[in-house]
């Protein structure tokens, strides 16, 4: 669940630190409310075997703020800019592509038209370095509180990739002509609290393509994943 992290809040972190360490004692860093990190790794399998296991929160945000929302195919995303719902930044990914990892980086927008309730969210992402390609993501969810404080979303798909973005190992072994492609699909995910600091979230995306080729030589993509996120207060 690669959610929102607040490049601003980060910087206001480290300077509350450093005045806090110079100047102990001081009534404002004794009744400040701390920090909650909070860090994820995912596994997931995909349609013809594909699996990994790889980073999948960095979240950093003050004790008395709410937990934020994100769908476990969002890039990482430092919002730069955050107002009436919409949240703008620098984001990054990373990605196994046959059997080795890929590095991505660019830009998200976010905004909630029913605070809470509904999504909306773009991503544009380049591969860094090793040409594995670009693409742009729309999506939205709804997102719906569950039993015993979880947490159920749903949401649509729509992604533009150039051909690096969309080859895979089976395309290669197998020669499927490579294209630009759309794909369709959809995401839904089920975050369950276990314990105060920690949770569990299983998800399934599904991607169909819309033109060109696509993975799987045209056939649509089915990912299963489970992820756990471990929080803890930092000063």
């Amino acid at each position: 669940m690669r959610r929102i992290g607040s490049l601003s809040c980060a910087l206001v972190w480290l300077a509350l630190a450093s005045s806090a360490h110079a100047a102990e004692g001081a009534g404002e860093a004794a009744n400040a409310p701390g920090w909650i990190a909070t860090l994820g790794f995912s596994a997931e399998v995909a349609t013809g075997g594909d699996n990994s296991i790889l980073p999948s929160t960095i979240e950093l945000r003050r004790a008395d703020e709410p937990e934020g929302f994100g769908a476990p195919d969002d890039a990482f995303g430092w919002a730069l800019l955050d107002w009436n719902g919409l949240s703008l930044g620098p984001a990054g990914d990373v990605r196994r592509v046959s059997n080795r990892l890929a590095a991505d980086a660019g830009a998200f927008a976010e905004y909630w038209p029913v605070e809470g309730r509904v999504r909306l969210r773009a991503e544009a992402l380049d591969n860094v370095g090793s040409g594995q390609g670009a693409h742009l993501t729309l999506g939205s969810d709804l997102v719906l509180p569950a039993f015993s404080g979880s947490t159920f979303s749903v949401g649509p798909r729509l992604t533009l990739g150039t051909e690096d973005f969309f080859k895979t190992g089976v395309d290669a072994r197998d020669a499927v002509p490579a294209s630009r492609r759309f794909y369709a699909g959809a995401t839904t995910a089920l975050k369950v609290p276990l314990t105060p600091g920690v949770s569990t979230t299983i998800y399934d995306e599904i991607q169909t393509p819309l033109a060109g080729n696509g993975r799987r030589d045209g056939h649509a993509e089915n990912t299963l994943g489970a992820e756990v996120d471990f929080s803890f207060k930092v000063p």
